[in-house]
């Protein structure tokens, strides 16, 4: 761990902005700008955690205060790495720090609680996004999404969620059966990089 005054900076900022409002597409609006500014870092995520691990992109937890509420958090894509369809059930940002990603955006259709299956997701958009791009998510109707590195290329992408994602009990959606499946996504570091 080490010691970053710009994070400290961004909890007092952020912390303002929550105190403040409510309205998730509010907070967002107003949380854009300061992850705009951590994705013009050099030093954000250190060399050692850029290479993507073999098996499935990396989640490593940067900066959470001690209030949890919200965390920065880089995830690292190897070529043709993919997370599953899945939401967060809280706000977020996600900025493209390296690279490009694909992000396709699903809505889900509720069919009534005796329907089976009792709801659809469909496809609504695809995205390719490029460094320095910031999209969001938050719930219901813009928290579900996919994303992938189809590129030869490592992708990073810096994300800040409304809590610590890597305890947030959310979900995976099965595009073609309508199910889902529950699952949290621990980070790959214990400790965040910065305190």
């Amino acid at each position: 761990m080490s010691e970053n005054k710009p994070f400290h900076q961004l909890e007092v900022d952020i912390s303002e902005i929550l105190a403040s409002h409510q309205d998730y597409r509010t907070i967002i609006d107003h949380v854009r700008p300061h992850l705009r500014q951590l994705l013009t870092s050099d030093e954000l995520l250190p060399a050692e955690l850029q290479v993507p691990l073999p098996n499935k992109y990396a989640q490593y937890l940067l900066y959470r205060p001690e209030s949890e509420s919200f965390a920065v958090i880089a995830f690292v894509w190897g070529a043709g790495q993919v997370a599953p369809v899945h939401d967060h059930l809280v706000w977020g940002l996600v900025g493209v720090y390296r690279g490009s990603v694909v992000e396709r955006r699903y809505r889900r259709e509720d069919h009534g609680e005796f329907a089976e299956p009792r709801y659809t997701i469909r496809e609504v958009s695809e995205v390719t996004a490029s460094q320095g791009d910031i999209s969001f998510v938050y719930p219901p109707d813009y928290d579900i999404h996919g994303v992938a590195n189809p590129f030869d290329e490592v992708a990073i992408t810096i994300h800040i969620y409304g809590t610590d994602i890597g305890k947030q009990p959310r979900h995976i959606h099965d595009v073609a059966t309508g199910n889902a499946r529950d699952v949290i996504t621990k980070h790959d570091n214990i400790s965040p990089i910065f305190n």
